[in-house]
Formats: structure tokens, sequence, C-alpha cells
């Protein structure tokens, strides 16, 4: 990236990172421009951010391993590793396994935790020890028992959901893995914000969708909006925290 591209690309996170208090997600102050306008940029940026995928999150890596994720929701997992520090992190949707050595490597850090990761097929396994592979679908019985029977009783358990979009499947998961997710732990549905949330309008419904079905059925979640404080998410309401 030549200077004058990453000065503007620093820039233009330091203006979406200016509007937050205006959201009045953390505080509600009065700054020189409103809510709505605080809105619209930050819905403009992460258009741009998004459709720019191939150089931007489409392109990221974790020590060269591709992650696709937005980096201000890397920031957030962490956060969130670190005050909850779970004993297992079920991860439906492994691609090339990016995310499972993210989440490896800072459970590294705290000394504790490991990861059970899924998909269909095997695009690239990164070898950690902390890691365990499963390869099937997310929703077949015997994936789900495969990871049930490798959870130890007692242990505290976040799941993370990024394989197929569809709100069929995305329902399915979240009633599948939602049970297993101990009291204080999360449950994490990602790409909420395509279908219009605001990218992708043409989608049809999907992760959002089956958010919105899942917590009007399951009163165990809530959506804990603190975890978007970056403002840019890829996972609007879809950070999910179960309090019981």
């Amino acid at each position: 990236m030549r200077m004058s591209q990453r000065v503007q690309s620093v820039g233009a996170v330091a203006l979406v990172a200016a509007t937050f208090f205006a959201l009045g997600v953390v505080a509600r102050q009065s700054l020189p421009f409103g809510q709505a306008k605080a809105v619209r940029t930050v819905g403009d940026f992460h258009e741009l951010f998004y459709n720019a995928g191939k150089t931007t999150w489409g392109g990221s890596r974790w020590f060269g391993v591709p992650i696709e994720k937005c980096p201000m929701d890397l920031m957030s997992y962490q956060e969130i590793l670190f005050d909850t520090r779970p004993d297992v992190l079920v991860e439906a949707g492994t691609f090339m396994g990016g995310s499972a050595l993210y989440f490896a490597s800072i459970m590294d850090w705290l000394r504790k935790g490991r990861v059970i990761t899924i998909d269909i097929v095997n695009r690239g396994r990164p070898p950690h020890p902390r890691i365990t592979y499963l390869q099937g679908s997310s929703t077949a019985p015997e994936i789900i028992a495969a990871v049930k029977g490798l959870i130890s009783p007692g242990e505290t358990v976040m799941a993370v959901l990024d394989s197929d979009h569809s709100y069929a499947h995305v329902l399915k998961e979240l009633q599948a893995y939602g049970p297993l997710v101990t009291e204080g732990a999360y449950l994490v549905v990602e790409d909420t914000n395509i279908n219009g949330h605001p990218v992708r309008p043409d989608y049809g419904p999907g992760p959002s969708e089956a958010v919105d079905a899942f917590c009007e059925s399951d009163s165990q979640f809530v959506r804990d909006r603190t975890r978007e404080k970056y403002l840019l998410t890829f996972n609007p309401g879809g950070f999910l925290r179960k309090i019981r």
C-alpha cells in the first residue's frame, strides 16, 4: 500500500472512530454533527470497506494464514476471550483455518482454552496443539455429537457461527450450539451485516434474521452491543451473551 493510500485508510478509520460517541454506544455526548450523520458515515464506510474486500478484510491474514474477518471484530474477540476465558471455543466454519489459529494464539497468551472447528471441506488446516478439526456439516447429528464428546463436564464453552449463512442453516446452528454455551459466555453469529445490514441488500434472509428468530424464542441470550464499540463490525446484533 502506498503512503498516500495508507494515510487515507487511517483517516477513514479515524473518522469512523470519531462517530462512536455520536451513536451513543458508550456515552451520549453532543458533537458538532448529529447522530443521523454519524450513522450515515459509519454505514458508508462499512459498505466501502466491505465491497473492497479483496484488498481489505478478504486479503487479511493471521501469521500468513487467510482469516477474512473485520479487524475490529478480531479486536473484540480478543477482549471477549480475555474477559471470559472459555475452556472451549466451538467454531462452525473453518475456511482456511486463520480464525481458529487466531483464537488459539490468544489462548496461548491466556494459557487456557482450546478450539474445536468444523467445516464440510478441508481448505487448509494450520497445525496447533489447541485446535481440533472436524469435517462435516455443523448441523449434522454426528458432528454435534462429536463436539459434545470433546467437551468435559464443567468446562466453559463459547461458540462462533461462520459457516453457511442461509437463514435455515444459521437457525439450526443456533438451536444446536446455543445449549452448549455456558452462562456468561458468548454465542457469536457472524456476517449479520448481509441482507442490507447494511451490505448485500439482495442476499435474502440470513444470519441477522436467524438471530432475530432465535432471540424471540430463547430468553437465555441477550445482544451485547458493547462488543460493537469499534463501530465497524460485520456482526451487528450478533454478539450474544448467555445470561442464564
